[in-house]
């Protein structure tokens, strides 16, 4: 996710980044493959839970606000009904490839724990608009681009789960790469807000996944 680079821009920018997190595994990554841009935000957790809990989790867009100290609202939508602030969703809220997805965001996060009752800070609150471009539940890989310019800035946020190695766990990961002219100032200006959000989106996930 990506905050506003100007006044101008109060909207813009907001992207599901993830800078480091702290949990990582040694086993393989089920990520893809990905070019390499001006900078790239990773995160990885490792799960007590099942593959098929996890990915419920991570497509249940309407239930976002349950547990996800960052992303605060997630709306499947259509171009002729798009409103940032007021986004009118689809009937069917589960991912789809090429509809577009409206995120409500909290740079910094909120405290953990939270709830569909948690109280956004108007000040930390961000729009973005993306587009699904990955759905995949056989590979347990999701993913979406930010909509830009793409001579401004270009990213695709993946998230991956996969089995841990000798079974009982789940591995979460999450990876973006960024490339255009917005990137390098997005980096210096907003690194640190948007660390703590997808750190705070993985203890999250992590939380109501295993009953905290």
């Amino acid at each position: 996710m990506v905050p506003p680079i100007s006044g101008c821009l109060i909207t813009l920018l907001v992207v599901v980044v993830l800078l480091t997190s702290h949990a990582v595994t040694s086993q393989t990554s089920n990520l893809p493959d990905a070019p390499p841009g001006v900078f790239t935000a990773s995160t990885s957790i490792e799960i007590n839970t099942t593959l098929s809990a996890a990915w419920s989790r991570l497509t249940d867009f309407p239930n976002y606000s349950d547990w996800n100290p960052f992303v605060r609202s997630a709306i499947i939508t259509t171009p002729s009904n798009i409103n940032l602030t007021h986004p009118i969703p689809l009937p069917v809220q589960s991912p789809i490839e090429d509809h577009w997805l409206i995120f409500r965001v909290q740079i910094p996060p909120l405290p953990l724990p939270v709830s569909a009752y948690t109280v956004d800070n108007p000040l930390h609150t961000q729009f973005a608009l993306e587009n699904i471009t990955h759905v995949q539940p056989q590979l347990g890989r999701l993913a979406w681009r930010y909509m830009a310019p793409k001579s401004f800035l270009e990213s695709e946020r993946w998230q991956a789960i996969s089995g841990l190695e000798g079974g009982g766990g789940v591995l979460y990961e999450s990876r973006e790469v960024f490339h255009g002219a917005g990137a390098e100032v997005l980096r210096s200006l907003y690194g640190e807000g948007l660390r703590e959000g997808f750190e705070g989106q993985a203890r999250g996930l992590k939380m109501v996944l295993e009953g905290r």
